[in-house]
């Protein structure tokens, strides 16, 4: 037996988990905006979701580069500084304009899942505990704040847009209390400026060891490579690529980013009014928590969260069908239960855990490649699948949307199950 246990990783500087939270909030209110103008305005939001969904994919492509010319800090103020402006437009105008400002909002969101994940990792310590898991582990609550302080008001949709204003501001205010990222200023030959960021926020000590790790990942920035066919020929880089692609289906399959976008829209149809609505954002705010106290306290089995999310899935969408049979508003509360199910296998257990999962397994000149791969590809696989879902409760009603969250939980778990039993003793 060990007679030194191991300790649990010391926390980041609160300045630091402050910006990493905002960050997961401000995502977070986003969705929550959508949710409320998906049910306010219901099939001419698709639109405007359309716009959204593509330009947080073009956002993801365009960060990466601005963030390695421009530096990490300014990149990030740049896309705080347009996620506010963004939203500020859509709460104040109609039409064509909301649609840019939306779009401008969701460019940001993009580049926020690009830009938060490199800023955690730069400015954080060896052994810190990681950043990014808590950050979207807070999404729901973004959402749940959003959703609770726009439906009782007179102007639902242009409130919903001012909360994600704030939170991009609180955003903005977090980033500008944090220095360069250090190993970026090495990079750049500004090696002192790069010891001062360390001191700044680490204090004198830790920056004076932390400074050597610093170099290392500023050479490890300059041997970045682009991820090529010849690459996937490398049984690791393969088997790392198919797990991650894994991860994508198992974030977005189950319709976890839908079921909380959709909940407003689905708890109106039934008839349920704003009680239901008032419960499930309840619901996502205590989920939060719940998530960020798990993956503060929880650190490894990142697999195996990720299977038992997806088993939850499953359980979430089998009730989607049983309160669809049963009908009446017994019925009606039991589907939106499922949803809040939905939601929680995503945001506890399943989004949490994929944040950097594969990073260990992925050759050190192929780091970059991947998390751009992976953020890009998240993107897609998101707007798709909300995208995807509206078309379907326009067209073909919300019955058909819960036998095809039904089967996609079931594809996924088997999935999951058959791809990665070798990974839960990670």
């Amino acid at each position: 037996m060990n007679p030194h246990p191991p300790r649990s990783a010391p926390p980041a500087p609160v300045r630091l988990r402050l910006y990493a939270w905002a960050a997961g909030l401000f995502l977070g209110a986003l969705e929550g905006a959508l949710a409320v103008v998906v049910a306010d305005i219901r099939s001419g939001a698709l639109a405007l979701v359309c716009v959204v969904g593509v330009a947080m994919v073009l956002g993801t492509v365009a960060s990466r580069p601005l963030a390695r010319h421009l530096g990490r800090r300014r990149t990030g103020l740049v896309v705080a500084v347009l996620a506010a402006v963004g939203a500020g437009l859509a709460a104040g105008l109609d039409g064509v304009p909301a649609l840019i400002g939306a779009g401008l909002a969701g460019s940001a969101a993009g580049g926020m899942l690009v830009v938060a994940p490199l800023v955690c990792h730069e400015l954080s310590l060896r052994g810190h505990k990681r950043l990014m898991p808590q950050a979207m582990a807070l999404g729901p609550a973004g959402a749940g704040v959003a959703t609770l302080a726009a439906w009782w008001s007179p102007a639902r949709t242009p409130t919903a847009w001012v909360v994600v204003a704030v939170a991009a501001l609180v955003h903005l205010f977090c980033a500008l209390r944090l220095p360069e990222s250090p190993a970026w200023l090495v990079r750049q030959s500004r090696d002192v400026e790069a010891f001062e960021a360390l001191r700044r926020l680490h204090g004198t000590l830790e920056a004076s060891v932390a400074i050597d790790w610093t170099r290392l990942d500023a050479e490890m920035m300059a041997e970045q490579q682009a991820l090529t066919p010849a690459d996937l020929r490398v049984p690791q880089v393969r088997t790392a690529v198919l797990t991650g692609a894994v991860l994508i289906l198992a974030q977005e399959a189950p319709l976890g980013a839908a079921a909380l976008v959709l909940a407003p829209l689905v708890a109106v149809d039934l008839g349920l009014g704003a009680g239901a609505i008032a419960t499930s954002a309840a619901v996502w705010v205590g989920l939060a928590l719940l998530a960020l106290v798990l993956v503060t306290r929880i650190e490894q089995l990142r697999f195996l969260r990720v299977v038992l999310g997806t088993v939850v899935a499953v359980l979430g969408a089998t009730f989607l069908i049983t309160g669809l049979t049963l009908g009446g508003v017994g019925g009606a509360w039991t589907i939106v239960i499922s949803l809040a199910i939905l939601v929680a296998s995503q945001s506890v257990l399943v989004l949490p855990a994929c944040q950097g999962a594969i990073d260990p397994r992925i050759p050190p000149w192929l780091v970059e490649a991947q998390r751009r791969a992976s953020a890009t590809g998240g993107a897609l696989a998101r707007a798709g699948v909300l995208i995807a879902a509206l078309l379907v409760v326009a067209h073909l009603g919300a019955s058909v949307l819960y036998w095809a969250a039904f089967a996609l939980s079931l594809v996924s778990v088997v999935v999951v199950l058959l791809r990665l039993p070798r990974e839960l003793k990670v």
